[in-house]
């Protein structure tokens, strides 16, 4: 089925609550296409491999985590990488859309609140607050789980080997998750007594104080914690509103 353009991104500023967010990112539309969207792709990040296999696969619209647009982070001149990343989006009426900490802080196709419920954890909270509004989300097993099987649970499901320091309780009840270079808010993990915390780049002091507060801090990498949101939203899109949708797939191992 297809959809106006305008009406997609209407509908996705709306569903994803574009306006409850401090961001840093331009949430929403970063750069126009085609006035009609019938097949759309969705992808962690904005990048010219994203671009060209968006093409091929015939999107009419890419939506991505990460886009190209942000606040006071584009450049004078429009050259180089950026020139050669519009030129493909322009050259192919491909348009550019963009969700970065709604992505992340939907209860339903977010990265943390699905990751949460694919999970098993139950009593979902919101948990990580970030420029004023939590992204995250925290819960609870309804069976408790050895440490041991619970990260093998997280490789399995993020496809990504895990970074861990292995403080918290052998047995893991609480869980709280952050995607992407969250590291930090494991303080928040730290403060409501969590056994273990989930995101998605290692941070350096958060080892230290996960240890000492008997916390377990696993790492499943950025890109991997974040597909989660894209290919749940492709979902939905599917669903809701009757669009074909393609998921990339981009080797990231960051």
């Amino acid at each position: 089925m297809a959809r106006t353009l305008t009406e997609l991104v209407a509908h996705l500023d709306s569903f994803l609550e574009v306006g409850r967010f401090q961001d840093d990112a331009l949430n929403g539309l970063q750069v126009e296409g085609k006035a009609e969207v019938r097949r759309v792709a969705v992808a962690v990040s904005a990048c010219r491999e994203a671009f060209g296999k968006a093409a091929a696969v015939g999107a009419d619209a890419l939506i991505v985590h990460h886009g190209l647009l942000w606040k006071g982070d584009w450049p004078r001149a429009v050259r180089g990488v950026h020139r050669e990343r519009l030129r493909l989006l322009l050259d192919s009426n491909l348009s550019l859309l963009a969700y970065h900490l709604p992505l992340d802080a939907h209860p339903q196709v977010g990265n943390n609140a699905r990751a949460a419920i694919d999970l098993g954890l139950q009593d979902l909270k919101p948990f990580a607050v970030y420029h004023g509004t939590p992204i995250g989300t925290r819960g609870r097993f309804p069976s408790p789980r050895p440490r041991s099987e619970f990260l093998e649970q997280l490789e399995a499901y993020y496809g990504h080997p895990a970074f861990v320091e292995a403080a918290g309780p052998e047995i893991v009840s609480t869980v709280g998750i952050c995607s992407g270079g969250a590291a930090r808010e494991a303080s928040e993990a730290v403060t409501l007594g969590l056994d273990a915390y989930v995101t998605g780049e290692p941070g350096e002091p958060e080892v230290f104080l996960c240890r000492e507060a008997a916390v377990t801090f696993a790492a499943l990498g950025h890109h991997a914690t974040e597909k989660v949101g894209v290919r749940a939203l492709g979902d939905y899109l599917r669903e809701a509103l009757g669009l074909e949708v393609v998921f990339l797939d981009m080797y990231n191992e960051a």
